[in-house]
């Protein structure tokens, strides 16, 4: 029963999540029709007029059934808010994940180098918004190691993340995908956990580079600092589970962490379960 249970939890995160076309940090309904607005004519869609630049991007980052349509939402963002350059910038990156087609489990390694050279664009254009400059840079680091398999310089644009934006909170949604389907919703019994570091860009991109990182050392490095500074984490339960199930010659290292962070209380019921039983306990 507790495995369907898992897998339930899995599948409706998996379902929920095949409907977004980018990452977004509100939620993500259907599109619809907003009465009473005055509208821009723009590659020959009627894109409403919002009155504030927030409304304008959740306005774009909705579903859409023509991604032609949904491409122009975005792309009038900057045309009405110039001024407004977090939301002209995230309106720049949920374009560039729109380069990676409307499935990004079945791109190309065509489109992965147009969106690798969006967020490079990104990271230049938004030189005084950090909140861009992360995504972006945290962006390549997934492309290159998930998408492309070329960890080394995937691993370099994580290390970036770390070094230059230690203390950034990520929003309310994932900053990929992966996460939410290895780390299934929590139980209605788990402890709440009230700590700001599990939502650093930072902390998860500890963790990714413990993924994909070939040296021992580097993973090593970077799971003291995941540990050092963002203990109260889920990015650190991750990073525990992938070195005891991958790195059999770093387990005896990790396992005198495996109590200290389960008595944390931050892991929910399913990657505690695991956790114990890789740790072979």
């Amino acid at each position: 029963m507790g495995n369907l249970k898992k897998t339930l939890a899995i599948i409706i995160v998996a379902a929920s999540l095949l409907t977004l076309a980018g990452c977004s940090d509100n939620p993500v309904s259907v599109h619809f029709e907003p009465p009473h607005l005055a509208r821009l004519n723009y590659r020959g869609f009627f894109i409403p007029k919002f009155p504030d630049p927030d409304e304008q991007l959740n306005y774009a980052r909705l579903w859409f059934r023509d991604i032609n349509e949904k491409k122009a939402a975005l792309e009038v963002v900057p045309i009405l808010y110039p001024g407004a350059r977090l939301q002209c910038g995230e309106a720049f990156l949920n374009l560039a994940y729109m380069d990676l087609g409307s499935d990004y489990r079945f791109t190309t390694p065509e489109k992965c180098g147009k969106a690798i050279a969006s967020y490079r664009n990104a990271i230049e254009k938004f030189k005084d918004v950090p909140a861009i400059q992360v995504k972006a840079y945290w962006y390549l680091g997934w492309i290159y190691c998930d998408l492309l398999g070329k960890d080394r310089k995937g691993v370099r644009n994580f290390w970036i993340v770390v070094k230059k934006y230690p203390d950034l909170s990520i929003g309310i949604s994932p900053p990929v995908p992966w996460i939410s389907l290895v780390y299934p919703v929590r139980h209605r019994n788990d402890q709440p956990v009230n700590d700001e570091s599990q939502k650093q860009w930072a902390g998860i991109a500890l963790m990714e580079i413990i993924r994909h990182a070939q040296n021992d050392g580097e993973v090593w490095q970077a799971f003291n600092i995941l540990w050092e500074k963002y203990r109260r984490s889920i990015s650190t339960g991750l990073a525990l589970k992938t070195i005891l199930q991958n790195r059999q010659n770093m387990k005896t290292r990790v396992l005198p962490f495996v109590e200290p962070y389960l008595e944390l209380k931050v892991a929910n019921e399913f990657l505690a379960e695991e956790i114990k039983k890789i740790a072979g306990g």
